[in-house]
């Protein structure tokens, strides 16, 4: 049986300026927590990227009904580890996720015109009126990281545009990070991104057939706000705790991230994850 934990909180940073969360994270599950899906969206910081906070939202949802929608085939190869049709899975979720978060950030635009803030915003960027169709991402700019797992047939895959870190908890309770996700290229305020045109060709992807304890989805709000040697002991303690009590941890943990933010990374903070209670009474 599988139990998730979600919890986001507005970075110290933005809270002085009054700046919008611009983070989302949320789980979900089947109701017999056979199988569950973790994700975490990181709105950009960036002046041009306005509605960045709507974005992310909007990336998590699109994220969720596009592994529905592919869900079943997805399902039936993994039975027979057929490793290259996963890929293909995989690699066409991606695309799909890119095409209808594009899709869903115009129909929101087209339906939310843009206010009289968001358009002195504009003015101070220097870019015309109106906006042409092809710009509109840009105004909903978000990174998304999305974890599944599959307890039943101990399968998991994670699927990343952007920054952030997606943690594996393998079944000794060693914790790694899968290097198929990495990209050094990206930090220091660079990170590939939904609203980009190569978006589909940007996502990384990862996946494995073992068992295991976990696997953990978290911005980059949270990994910088933690010595790397430090992380790991994080994501254990989260394991424990909400294994053995979900609802307490995640109290606590909304408790705990706006202080973690303050004397971290100040900015915003998101992360969920998917623990597993074999081996736990």
């Amino acid at each position: 049986m599988l139990v998730t934990l979600s919890a986001r909180c507005q970075g110290s940073s933005h809270q002085k300026v009054n700046k919008p969360i611009q983070d989302y994270s949320l789980t979900t599950s089947d109701k017999l927590k056979t199988y569950a899906y973790a994700l975490v969206a990181d709105g950009h910081g960036g002046e041009k990227y306005i509605r960045s906070d709507k974005g992310s939202e909007i990336a998590v949802h699109c994220a969720i009904q596009c592994t529905n929608e592919l869900l079943k085939q997805i399902y039936s190869y993994i039975p027979g580890k057929k490793q290259n049709l996963i890929k293909k899975n995989l690699e066409l979720l991606c695309v799909k996720i890119s095409m209808k978060w594009k899709e869903e950030v115009i129909k929101h635009f087209n339906e939310n015109p843009l206010t009289e803030d968001e358009l002195n915003q504009w003015d101070w960027q220097g870019l015309s009126i109106p906006i042409d169709e092809d710009a509109i991402p840009v105004l909903y700019g978000s990174t998304l990281l999305e974890a599944v797992y599959f307890e039943v047939f101990n399968f998991w895959f994670a699927l990343q545009i952007g920054d952030g870190k997606c943690a594996v908890i393998k079944d000794d309770d060693t914790i790694v990070f899968p290097s198929e996700l990495e990209n050094e290229k990206l930090g220091f305020g660079v990170t590939t991104s939904l609203c980009s045109k190569n978006a589909p060709a940007e996502f990384r992807y990862a996946f494995g057939f073992e068992k295991i304890n976990g696997i953990t989805v978290m911005s980059d709000g949270l990994t910088d706000s933690f010595d790397t040697t430090k992380l790991p002991d994080f994501i254990l303690s989260l394991k424990t705790n909400t294994v053995e009590d979900s609802k307490k941890t995640a109290s606590e943990l909304n408790g705990f991230l706006p202080i973690l933010s303050e004397q971290g990374s100040g900015d915003d903070i998101s992360v969920s994850a998917i623990f597993s209670k074999k081996g736990f009474i």
